[in-house]
């Protein structure tokens, strides 16, 4: 058996082994890096009217039509979940809060659907979904969560024979003050997606509130970072917020300015995260960092979104995300719901560059331009100030390790051992 661009080894333990659920409770009631997640339909409103809020069911995403040529084979190994490093001293909680909500999207999927066609080591709907009815009835303690993922899933270590060293960076949702009216601090319009074609075309440096309804105006570098993340808290005067959640694009490719000031030569490497380049834009001037944003001719507009409490803004799998409990990838290699633990340093304070190691569990449940090969993910940090300042400054190499049910696991490891 071949896999598209990476090299699997296949931790199979006790397949045969009983599978119990750790403290059966009623199931809780909670529910990118440019993030391309859900297109909605612009709500109608006139351009001076009060924000319309809406909140749209987005249809189930279809899978990639493309898909890198397979170039490595499955190498099987046995090691346990419990032997990773990390794992135990893990929070597996946000881990369970969204694969439940992987869970209820697969609801809505025949069983005998593979999760991608061109992805068949994922197996079918059908594979995951004891799994799934038994995460609804899993007690919400971090042990209670842990327990369940080492009952019904088996480690499948990766790694890229390209060479690839598994990056990953981080994202958060913004939250802005900002106003109906534009002032001289707050003179950035947050568009919706124009109504004209000959509009939704333009770069960045043409677009103006006369393009677009504006939904409200914030402060220039606060709405670009938000357009970056691709969505964001938005809050008024009168203490009133709303989701600005992404809408659409201009059609542009996405350009680094962090990566225009390091071939400038304005900064480094080293000093490329988001504060850096805020610093630098503050000590340039209004119009040198207007210049520097319009090298990013790309484009996000917004639409409206009621918040609902504690819920994040919504991936590319058409559900929202989970603060440290939900990633992006490339779908091309791994399909959305897939759960993925990563052994990375993570950033524990603002400025914090070098990160302390950690493991973590994550479902695959969004993507982004700039989220390209077999080991690049994007981990989702969560909303505010704090997420963003760690989230900013994340960016290290990792280890992947795949997590699937136990049954599909078995049957990948009987074919590999026929072939």
């Amino acid at each position: 058996m071949r896999f598209r661009g990476i090299i699997i080894g296949f931790a199979i333990i006790s397949l045969a082994a009983c599978a119990t659920v750790p403290g059966v409770d009623a199931p809780p009631t909670e529910p990118a890096a440019d993030t391309t997640g859900v297109i909605v339909a612009e709500p109608e409103a006139s351009p001076k009217s009060a924000p319309a809020v809406t909140s749209p069911v987005p249809a189930a995403p279809e899978p990639p039509k493309d898909a890198p040529p397979p170039v490595a084979d499955i190498r099987v190994y046995e090691s346990p979940l419990t032997d990773l490093a990390h794992w135990r001293a893990a929070d597996h909680r946000p881990a369970l809060s969204s694969f439940r909500r992987s869970c209820q999207r697969w609801e809505k999927t025949e069983n005998n659907k593979p999760l991608n066609s061109y992805l068949p080591e994922y197996g079918t709907y059908g594979d995951w979904s004891g799994a799934c009815e038994l995460a609804m009835l899993v007690g919400d303690s971090s042990k209670d969560a842990r327990v369940f993922f080492e009952n019904q899933f088996a480690p499948v270590p990766l790694s890229a024979q390209n060479g690839e060293r598994g990056l990953l960076t981080g994202y958060y949702q913004p939250e802005l003050e900002v106003r109906r009216v534009p002032t001289p601090e707050f003179s950035e319009p947050i568009l919706a997606v124009p109504t004209k074609d000959r509009f939704k075309t333009l770069p960045r440096s043409k677009i103006t509130p006369r393009t677009s309804r504006v939904i409200a105006y914030g402060r220039p570098l606060e709405v670009f970072f938000m357009q970056i993340q691709g969505s964001g808290h938005i809050r008024f005067e009168d203490g009133r917020k709303i989701r600005a959640a992404y809408a659409g694009n201009n059609g542009f490719d996405y350009t680094s300015i962090g990566g225009v000031l390091i071939r400038r030569g304005d900064t480094t490497k080293d000093r490329s995260a988001k504060r850096d380049i805020e610093a630098w834009m503050r000590k340039a001037g209004p119009k040198a960092a207007r210049d520097l944003m319009n090298e990013n001719k790309r484009y996000i507009f917004f639409t409206e979104q009621k918040i609902e409490e504690g819920e994040g803004p919504m991936g590319g799998m058409r559900v929202p995300l989970t603060d440290m409990g939900s990633m992006a990838v490339d779908p091309r290699y791994h399909p959305y719901g897939a759960l993925i633990w990563l052994q990375v340093k993570i950033p524990q304070e603002a400025g914090d560059y070098r990160g302390t190691e950690q493991g973590l569990l994550l479902s695959a449940q969004d993507t982004g331009k700039a989220i390209v090969g077999a080991l690049r993910g994007d981990i989702y940090f969560g909303s505010g100030d704090a997420a963003g300042a760690k989230a900013g400054v994340m960016k290290h190499n990792g280890q992947w390790t795949l997590l699937l049910p136990r049954a599909l696991a078995e049957r990948l490891l009987a074919q590999q051992r026929q072939s």
